[in-house]
């Protein structure tokens, strides 16, 4: 062995050892990082719920730009927040929803700070504005409490996919829920051009002609739920046509319920005493011939100040319009 090879051997090892060491080291820090972080979250001071919805947030541009080549992480990571959030949100209203009977709504979060969500939504996209899912989310949720907020969004979306008639349809479905109906069919006819689907123009005819009616907000949700990618929005959608034809077997029931009452001078103790009279009608019925919701919950029947009614029943997963409320 050359006096060079001898000099090199202690070297080598030398360095293997280091090696091997900072190995450990880096195994060990590894090991430790979960059980740190949950002591850290035992430990970690309660804030009050006016800082939770605080924007502790950098600005859009400024994160895209910190966080270098890990856009698509840190996207993520934003988005998995905004989730939480709206989670967390959800929760809170389900517990208020159960007292007052209904069922919490997608489109209709109570107590969203619109600042933070819309900061969130907006971050996600910057960082990655191939995230089209956040688009989708955004116009289903985001309208409830910053439709402003929902169209920038929506048309930052369409800059940065021109040719995504998806996204003109979101936007349009924005501006149908705020009463713009002209603004919808312009909406959609922008995102005719960018398809061979001949329902988008015939969509916009919709718009201006009847904007406002069930049969239109029918053919909407079920675009909605089609088109959709996301399982929350599609479930949203489901809810959403139930709702319709709730409203369509109101609409059948409310005339029955009429005569009987300027006949009887009352309203029926039962559905056994409607029967007769709903026979031919087109409703959902259970065994026992009573009248069923969507979800199939039976429908109850109401009696207030004199007047005769029918109404959702405590099993309903038919979402409630806030004029809806359980009678």
């Amino acid at each position: 062995m050359t006096p060079a090879a001898v000099a090199a051997a202690p070297m080598g090892a030398r360095r293997g050892r280091r090696e091997l060491a900072l190995a450990l080291v880096v195994v060990l820090g590894l090991g430790l990082v979960v059980p740190l972080s949950r002591w850290l979250d035992a430990r970690r001071p309660a804030f009050e719920e006016r800082y939770e919805d605080e924007s502790l947030y950098l600005p859009a541009d400024l994160a895209r730009r910190a966080s270098l080549a890990f856009n698509g992480l840190a996207a993520d990571w934003y988005w998995l927040r905004s989730l939480q959030y709206i989670g967390k949100k959800v929760q809170d209203q389900i517990a208020a929803a159960k007292a007052g009977g209904r069922p919490a709504e997608l489109d209709r979060m109570d107590a969203v700070n619109p600042l933070l969500l819309s900061q969130l939504l907006d971050m996600t996209t910057t960082l990655d504005p191939d995230f089209t899912a956040v688009y989708e989310y955004a116009a289903v949720v985001l309208p409830a409490v910053d439709a402003e907020a929902a169209v920038r969004l929506l048309e930052k979306g369409i800059r940065a996919h021109p040719e995504s008639w998806y996204l003109h349809q979101q936007l349009a479905y924005i501006h149908w829920q705020r009463g713009d109906f002209p603004a919808a069919a312009a909406a959609f006819r922008r995102g005719a051009s960018l398809t061979t689907a001949k329902w988008m123009n015939h969509m916009a005819d919709r718009m201006e002609a009847t904007g406002g009616d069930r049969a239109t907000a029918r053919e909407m949700y079920a675009r909605m739920y089609d088109q959709a990618s996301d399982d929350q929005v599609r479930q949203w959608a489901i809810g959403r046509l139930m709702q319709l034809r709730w409203f369509d077997d109101r609409d059948v029931l409310r005339p029955v319920l009429e005569t009987f009452r300027a006949r009887e001078s009352r309203c029926p103790a039962g559905w056994r005493e409607l029967l007769p009279a709903l026979r031919g009608a087109r409703l959902s019925v259970d065994p026992q011939g009573v009248p069923v919701d969507p979800s199939g919950a039976a429908y109850v029947l109401v009696s207030r100040d004199g007047a005769c009614d029918v109404g959702l029943g405590p099993e309903s997963l038919v979402p409630r319009d806030e004029r809806e409320r359980p009678l």
